[in-house]
């Protein structure tokens, strides 16, 4: 008497436990708690928007040119204040037959408007993340991978997703002002370090 051995019902016990396993794991995408706290607070600032004012100074001094990035007033020797026609206060230095080079601007307070690259993200790339959780189900099914598996499929799509959506370029445009002291003319890659931050992480449920 043949003895046949039954395959399937094992197999489909397995892809039932694993799709269980998947809708029980949250993927976090974006950038992640253990990055450092000035890159957390960035993150913040660009995806909600933020007003930054003066604290036990009267005015924040920002850099509007490539010399004055990442310094401050006091690193230039000879820096005194000017102010403009339209009441603009100047922090520059002396050029020479009456020129300045202007190198920061005074002002109480600085608005960053929203830049959301996350939500952002996720609202233009519906389509895509429907697809990656399509191929995330058949890892599952059709190549007998595991929850975790196929949850790291769909967290590297939406990270890449996130970073292409940063190199579109996201609205509203740098202002000429900042567009003077960077590198890049989008928004949120000023040096890619945030860009490359962008990553995913599983939780357990």
């Amino acid at each position: 008497m043949a003895i046949i051995r039954d395959t399937l019902r094992p197999e489909l016990e397995r892809i039932k436990t694993e799709l269980k396993a998947l809708q029980a794991l949250k993927i976090h995408v974006g950038i992640q708690g253990d990055a450092d706290s000035y890159l957390l607070m960035i993150a913040g600032v660009h995806e909600y928007g933020a007003t930054i004012r003066a604290k036990n100074v009267k005015n924040l001094a920002i850099p509007i040119s490539r010399e004055a990035e990442g310094k401050s007033p006091r690193d230039f020797q000879g820096l005194f204040f000017i102010t403009s026609e339209e009441g603009h206060l100047f922090g520059v230095t002396d050029k020479g037959n009456g020129k300045f080079n202007f190198l920061f601007l005074l002002l109480p307070s600085v608005t960053i408007p929203e830049r959301s690259f996350i939500r952002g993200s996720f609202d233009h790339g519906k389509n895509e993340l429907a697809e990656a959780c399509k191929a995330a189900i058949n890892k599952i099914v059709l190549e007998g991978g595991t929850a975790r598996e196929a949850a790291a499929l769909i967290g590297e799509r939406a990270a890449a997703m996130t970073q292409a959506y940063i190199m579109k370029g996201i609205d509203p445009p740098k202002s000429s002002i900042t567009m003077e002291t960077t590198k890049s003319g989008k928004p949120l890659y000023s040096t890619g370090r945030l860009y490359q931050s962008i990553t995913y992480e599983i939780e357990e449920g």
